[in-house]
């Protein structure tokens, strides 16, 4: 489905500014480890999705060169399964330029109660992306 070789990593400012802050606060050097072994498994994002190590793409451009992506993960040393952790990244894709940009790092508890949590996440990613995110509809 998709071609592999290293991706660059970028967490984003908005990302940095916001729910990130907690699991740095929360978890301390936990999330450090955390955060380098979220980055590692994004340098290889397209292997990540073949395998079925994370969800399919959800948005995608009809010519497959940008996408969504919603990865769950585990905090370092908690024993939890990502799935049932509560906690997900949702990341834009460029294949062209071989680059992931973090756009949210959150536990579905930050999103609110109500809306949904897709619904949510999409709400403050198209607010706060329009640029990187025109190509995309959604």
């Amino acid at each position: 489905m998709f071609s592999s070789g290293g991706y660059r990593v970028v967490f984003e400012d908005f990302c940095n500014r916001h729910f990130m802050k907690d699991f740095e606060k929360k978890y301390k050097g936990s999330w450090l480890i955390t955060k380098k072994a979220l980055i590692s498994q994004l340098r290889n994002v397209d292997m990540l999705v073949n395998s079925g190590r994370t969800n399919p793409p959800i948005h995608m451009t009809d010519n497959r060169q940008e996408w969504i992506l919603k990865h769950e993960f585990a905090i370092a040393g908690l024993r939890e399964s990502p799935k049932s952790s509560g906690r997900r990244i949702i990341a834009y894709v460029n294949e062209e330029e071989r680059i992931v940009h973090v756009l949210l790092v959150y536990h579905k508890d930050h999103l609110g109660k109500g809306a949904g949590e897709t619904n949510e996440w999409e709400r403050v990613i198209r607010a706060e992306y329009k640029d990187l995110l025109r190509n995309l509809s959604f």
